[in-house]
């Protein structure tokens, strides 16, 4: 019997000319990609230990040079590219700070200059339609000069039957909560309304009474417009005034007939402004320079 040959056959056939050809393209390709890779700029980290190590001015000289020394040969592109990613959170971080040093003082500015007017409007209609034209002939009436604000609120919505309602169900009702809080630290001067806002302003004593609140000569000067309407504790109290005959209130659109104003405020600001649109409103002839 002849021996068989278990050993594997290899295949001895020869590489062709276009296999070597083959290899020796995509030898190149892989050698050219790596050289595009290494001829990027690489970032240098500011951890690096020999710059660290050297004072801080001469540490600052040490990566200035070292990055001009990256950047060489660079398109003006490829350096801005660059130097954005050398230096980017610094140059988020002070485009931050620049932002806050600007915004900051305007801010300021524009919550500390006094205020000319402050008002509310309650239950308007529609409070897109309500006409506030009025202001720009009010500050030319008291000749305020600038810098001023002014200040409004003109979708406010309160009554007593909601409130009983509605809002013992819902304790976090905005206009029932936000109201009286702005109201006790003196944010608004006058609270414009209808018959149903001012009874619950009464109610909660959001308006002041005005034998409390205006001086006595001024008082009889309005007391035929003053309305009366029960207070926190039931007892009968006047706390607005009627303006519902008065060309100003007409020109309000308020889309109610009957209009009331009461006062809310209790800073030196907030009686001298009352005073004001009482005189605008009525035409009254008193002083509107002192707070009282």
């Amino acid at each position: 019997m002849s021996e068989q040959n278990n050993s594997p056959q290899v295949n001895s056939q020869p590489v062709t000319e276009n296999q070597e050809n083959t290899t020796a393209e995509t030898s190149q390709e892989v050698t050219s990609k790596t050289e595009t890779t290494s001829s990027e700029p690489a970032v240098e980290h500011e951890d690096n230990l020999e710059i660290q190590s050297l004072r801080f001015f001469a540490r600052q000289r040490a990566k200035r040079a070292k990055l001009k020394k990256n950047m060489e040969g660079m398109s003006g592109f490829e350096k801005f590219k660059y130097i954005f990613s050398y230096y980017k959170w610094k140059i988020i971080i002070a485009c931050i700070i620049l932002g806050i040093c600007i915004a900051l003082p305007l801010t300021i500015y524009k919550n500390t200059r006094p205020i000319a007017i402050s008002y509310v409007i309650v239950n308007a209609e529609d409070p897109k339609a309500v006409d506030t034209s009025f202001v720009d002939d009010y500050i030319q009436t008291f000749h305020i000069k600038k810098p001023y604000r002014t200040t409004c609120d003109l979708d406010v919505h309160l009554d007593k039957e909601t409130y009983l309602k509605e809002f013992r169900q819902n304790m976090n009702a905005s206009d029932y909560t936000e109201l009286p809080m702005k109201c006790y630290n003196g944010f608004y001067d006058v609270i414009i309304m209808d018959k149903k806002g001012m009874e619950y302003c009464g109610m909660q004593e959001i308006t002041y009474p005005l034998k409390k609140y205006l001086p006595a000569d001024i008082y009889t000067l309005v007391e035929d417009r003053v309305v009366e309407t029960a207070g926190y504790d039931g007892s009968v109290v006047p706390f607005a005034i009627d303006i519902s005959d008065t060309d100003f209130a007409k020109s309000l659109n308020l889309g109610y007939d009957d209009v009331y104003i009461g006062f809310p405020g209790n800073t030196d600001q907030n009686y001298k402004n009352a005073k004001r649109m009482l005189k605008y409103i009525l035409n009254l002839d008193i002083d509107t320079e002192t707070a009282y």
